[in-house]
This record gives structure tokens, C-alpha cells and sequence, in this order.
């Protein structure tokens, strides 16, 4: 939980928030506005009555009222939100790091019930679930023609009470039946965590759940337990999570008693200066922290911490800036299992600098694209810009007195942006279609069983291995078998990334999660440019 103490209540960072937003409206609130909250209230309830009584269809008060504070809420920050009962207990199973089930990454393609990977220390495991295995049968039901809902439904269950299922797997004849038993299964904060080379450590958080602190320790520990000396810890694409979690990673950094983030709002027990914790190591190691435009509240945080303390260095490109603190409550303030979650503060890094990029005046699709187009600013470094090319960001000053800018997000001292491409093939061709890595998916899942001398080396696959000519033709083939038109051009254009894809694919499929890691961080250009930082940036080599 957060450690941020209030009665009946609690501060969460959360995902950024997606659905409509919009700053107009065709009410007129200057002539309508009510005195107070009491008459706007009865205005409310009036408009409520007249719809209920008048309106020339039967209406159900209860929709009107959730798109009413719906629309409520519209006018105040793109983070406020209105949470339904059902939503809100999805978004607790979502961060509270456990929920009951078998234990697969799971995908319906064309029909079947596809097993993607097998969670570690699941039940799935367990009885010898694989990747690539087709779910046939649910408890002798077929499961051919599953929806997603359908899946999690009949999968997710009670502790201790068992499932029957009917798997078809590559490679063998017959079908077989397994029973499993349902059991706690890890939401996992740590996606990645591996060894790039002899002396650099590569973890990757995709979210900060009440677990990550713990998982993140225990990664940094096996790490440096195969010789470890300096970590990347990729943020990228990482949205959020709870407060306290940004806390107890940033002390895994930053020595004990310093400023990790304040807040600051309208009431006064909104503002608190939150500090680094004791009791956590790891405290020198030398440090790149990634970033892109999909870093957001905890993600900035953290890196918002190192770069004040000079403590490593962010590499990437600006990330989102969300900086609002949402309270939510609950019961006993909302009694029918729904939720308010309200932007009660914002945060501020160590040197002052506002998290939160602005948001006035924008429809919300001008918001999140805004976080593109400004992701390529810097704050300072060899390939970071200048201050003449932010010359309305306000300029603060770390511990060692380095140049950093304010106004929203967090500028790497770095930039290492991602190539700009048009991807005709990987998008355009599969935009409304299945997702292109489930193509890939599907291609090595069948390769993978006609190459078992393949699994007599990782480390030879990895350095050697290539995707030729006839696998490229093969997977032209199925594409084109699926339904989906290409040209030879477009094709080509995305090449490099579909042969990375298509390697990478096989590799889970031959081995698992962390060899698939291995071969796509190979082929990460943002990563591979940061990994040689170590040997080039001042804050690092000194360190």
C-alpha cells in the first residue's frame, strides 16, 4: 500500500487514463453556474426527473448518472475518473501483484485457445503446459471458438479447486487430457531481468505493483549474483503504480533520508516530502535508467530522483509527464462497489521541477500526442540539446549543480530516440488484423518442431543463428494464407524487424521467456546505444 498515511483512503499512481476527454461543452456554465454545491445538486436531480418522466424512450437512471459524473469529471484533468464497480475490482486484481488461476499467457487465434508462454512457478508449469499448446477442451466442453472473457472465465477460479483441460501439441499425434489445480498466480512487475554481458545487468519493470520492490530485489540479487557491476533498468513503456513502490525503488539507489518526490495540492495534508529509505543496497553501482514517451508517474518518479541526485544517468527520450496524484475513494464514501479516482495533488522531483506536462485547453488526443512530439528534448549530455532549444522550459539545478529543464516529464540526459519509420508491413498490413508477433508466434511454433537440433546451444543460436531465405518465404506463405495482402516492397522495408521478430519468436518457443529476452534485446538499438554509455559518459566512467 501506499505509505502515504490517510484514514478511509489511499494515493495511487495509476495507468494513464484512456477514454474521452473534452475541455468544451455546449452548456452554457456562465449563465447556468449554480451557487453551490445544494442547488446544484437539485438542478441535477431535476434534469434526472424530467428525462425520467418525459423522454419519449424508456431510460435506466443509473446510466444517466454515470455519464453525468462522466461528464463531471471531463472538465477537471485528463486523470480523473469514475470507476465502476466492476472496473474498480479489475484494477485491484491489476496492481495487487497475485490473482487465482492456472498460470498462461493465453491468445484465441483463428478460433483456438492458444498457450503464448507459461508463468513460472504456476500451476501450468507445474503439470508441463508449453508454449504453443492448443487448449481443445475446457472441463469437456470444446474450446473452439472461445472468446477472450469466455477464457478467463472458465480459467480463473478459487484456490485449490481443479480444471480439466484438452491440449493439442505440436508434434504429437493424439490429444491428452491434464488437471490442473488452480492456484495464487504472480502479476509480475519484473518482466526482464538478464545479462547483457560479462559485467552489465538488464532488468526491465512494466509496472509498479505492491510486489515490485520485492521482485526487483530479488532480480538484483541473482544478477549480481552472475557478476553483476552495473545495470540498465529499462522504465520504457512502464505507466505507473503505486506510490510507495516509486519510493522503495528509488531507495535502492539513492542513499537514505534524501528527497525522492513531494506533493503538493489544496489541502494541506496533500503536501508531504516523501525520502529515501534505509536498509536498501545497491547504492553504487553504476546506473543508466530508459525512458520514452510512454514513461509515466511512478517511471518519472524514479528517474525524476536519479537525475536530481545525479545518482545515474536517463537515457531515451522526454517522458509523458503525468504528475497528478490521485486519491481514490471508496467505500465508505461511494456504497455500491464503485470508485472516484481524483486528482488531489501533484508531484514535484527533488529539485522542484512539476511532473505533470500541461493539459489545459487540449482535447485529450491533443494530450497524449503531445507526449510524442515533445519526446525528443533533452535535458543535458553530448547528444542532448541545448538550452536555446527549450527556451520556455524552466531551467533547475541537480545536487552537482548539472542544468536539468521543468514544465512536464522528464528530459534524458541522453537522447536516444527511436528510428522514425513508416512500417508498411508490421502495422499497415496488420492494423485490424491479429497482432503481427502473433503471426510470428504462430510461424516458429511450427518451425520450432522441424529444428530440434536447434535446442542444442542458445548461445550459438544467439550469435549465429540467422532467419534465411526460405524461412522469410515460408512466412510470406502463411501471411498470405491468413488473408492479408503485402507487397514485396513493403515487405522488404520492415525486414530487419521481422527477421528479429521471427528469431525471437523461435527462441521462446525452443527455450523460453529469457532467451526471447536475450535475442530482442540484441536487436534493441535504443538498449545496445545505452549499453555503451557505460564507456563513454562522464557521470559513469567516473563512477
Amino acid at each position: 500500500m501506499s505509505i502515504m498515511k490517510r484514514p478511509k483512503y489511499l494515493i495511487l499512481l495509476v495507468f494513464v487514463a484512456v477514454g474521452s476527454f473534452l475541455l468544451g461543452s455546449t452548456a452554457d456554465r456562465t449563465i447556468h453556474a449554480a451557487d453551490n454545491i445544494y442547488s446544484s445538486t437539485r438542478l441535477l436531480m431535476g434534469v434526472l426527473s424530467l428525462v425520467n418522466d418525459n423522454y419519449v424512450e424508456e431510460v435506466e437512471p443509473g446510466e444517466l448518472i454515470y455519464a453525468a459524473i462522466d461528464g463531471m469529471l471531463e472538465v477537471l484533468d485528463p486523470h480523473s475518473s469514475f470507476l465502476s464497480k466492476e472496473t474498480f475490482a479489475e484494477m485491484g486484481e491489476r496492481f495487487s501483484g497475485n490473482f487465482y488461476g492456472i498460470g498462461i499467457e493465453f491468445d484465441v487465434l483463428d478460433g483456438f485457445l492458444y498457450v503464448i508462454s507459461v508463468i513460472d512457478e504456476s500451476p501450468s508449469e507445474a503439470v508441463g503446459l508449453q508454449s504453443g499448446d492448443r487448449i481443445v477442451r475446457i472441463d469437456g466442453e470444446s474450446a473452439i471458438g472461445i472468446k477472450h472473457d469466455e477464457v478467463r472465465h472458465k480459467l480463473r477460479g478459487e484456490k485449490g479447486t481443479r480444471v480439466d483441460v484438452t491440449i493439442e501439441r505440436t508434434g504429437v499425434d493424439e490429444r491428452f487430457d491434464v488437471t490442473i489445480t488452480r492456484d495464487r498466480i504472480p502479476i509480475r512487475s519484473v518482466r526482464t531481468s538478464i545479462m547483457l554481458e560479462d559485467q552489465t545487468g538488464y532488468i526491465q519493470l512494466i509496472r509498479f505493483a505492491k510486489t515490485t520492490s520485492r521482485e526487483l530485489e530479488t532480480a538484483l540479487d541473482k544478477l549480481q549474483q552472475d557478476g553483476m557491476e552495473r545495470l540498465i533498468l529499462d522504465l520504457r513503456g512502464n505507466s505507473g503504480g503505486y506510490l510507495d513502490q516509486a519510493v522503495a525503488v528509488s531507495s535502492k539507489f539513492i542513499p537514505e533520508g534524501r528527497v525522492i518526490v513531494k506533493t503538493m495540492g489544496r489541502n494541506r495534508t496533500s503536501n508531504q516530502t516523501f525520502q529515501s529509505l534505509s536498509g536498501v543496497r545497491h547504492r553504487d553501482m553504476p546506473l543508466v535508467i530508459l525512458l520514452d514517451h510512454r514513461s509515466a508517474s511512478a517511471s518519472e518518479i524514479v528517474a525524476g530522483a536519479v537525475q536530481d541526485w545525479d545518482r545515474g544517468v536517463i537515457a531515451g527520450t522526454r517522458s509523458f509527464g503525468k504528475g497528478l496524484v490521485q486519491t481514490l475513494f471508496a467505500e465508505p464514501h461511494l456504497a455500491d462497489g464503485s470508485a472516484l479516482k481524483l486528482t488531489t495533488a501533484r508531484y514535484y522531483t527533488p529539485s522542484g521541477r512539476m511532473i505533470q506536462r500541461d493539459y489545459k485547453n487540449k482535447s485529450y488526443q491533443e494530450y497524449i500526442e503531445g507526449s510524442f512530439s515533445e519526446s525528443g528534448e533533452a535535458a543535458t549530455g553530448e547528444d542532448s540539446a541545448s538550452a536555446s532549444d527549450n527556451p520556455d522550459r524552466p531551467e533547475y539545478v541537480t545536487a552537482a549543480g548539472r542544468t536539468v529543464y521543468g514544465d512536464g516529464g522528464i528530459s534524458p540526459d541522453v537522447v536516444i530516440k527511436t528510428p522514425k519509420r513508416q512500417y508498411p508491413f508490421v502495422i499497415g498490413k496488420y492494423r485490424g488484423w491479429m497482432p503481427f508477433d502473433r503471426a510470428c508466434f504462430e510461424f516458429a511454433n511450427t518451425y520450432g518442431v522441424t529444428r530440434p537440433d536447434l535446442r542444442d546451444d542458445f548461445d550459438t543460436f544467439l550469435n549465429e543463428f540467422q532467419v534465411d531465405e526460405a524461412m522469410l518465404e515460408a512466412f510470406k506463405t502463411q501471411v498470405r494464407e491468413s488473408g492479408i495482402s503485402f507487397s514485396d516492397d513493403e515487405f522488404s522495408a520492415d525486414l530487419d524487424v521481422i527477421e528479429l521478430q521471427l528469431k525471437r519468436a523461435l527462441a521462446r518457443n525452443l527455450w523460453g521467456d529469457e532467451e526471447a529476452s536475450r535475442v530482442a534485446a540484441a536487436g534493441d538499438e535504443q538498449l545496445q546505444r545505452a549499453l555503451l554509455l557505460f564507456n563513454s559518459h562522464e557521470m559513469l566512467v567516473q563512477h
